[in-house]
């Protein structure tokens, strides 16, 4: 090769992939794809987050009621503190005197 690199480290993959579109798509999931029991709380923290950033922040009281119904797990208002705490320590929300306000981080 003319740019001083030796040609015998070049690699090259080719890889074809056929079949009914589910089994293709299983194939191309990580091997580590996460562990199944953790859906529902990933699913419930974004959906506590989306309410936070939908109402524009609030009290830990307002939260809980502005929740939808459907969550995998009942939300007062100590559960809606003990979730937004860890969203916190994500810079997700922030605690502004006893407001919950979407995070620094969403703004990225």
């Amino acid at each position: 090769m003319s740019d001083g690199t030796d040609s015998s480290d070049d690699v090259t993959v080719s890889m074809e992939l056929s079949g009914p579109y589910d089994d293709v798509l299983e194939k191309l999931q990580p091997a580590e794809a996460g562990r199944d029991s953790l859906v529902p709380v990933v699913a419930d923290l974004e959906v506590l987050l989306e309410t936070v950033v939908g109402i524009d922040g609030g009290t830990r009281s307002v939260i809980a009621e502005a929740l939808p119904a459907d969550t995998a797990a009942e939300f007062d208002p100590g559960a809606v503190v003990d979730a937004l705490q860890v969203l916190e320590r994500y810079d997700l929300v922030v605690l502004d005197g006893n407001t919950w306000r979407p995070g620094p981080r969403l703004d990225e």
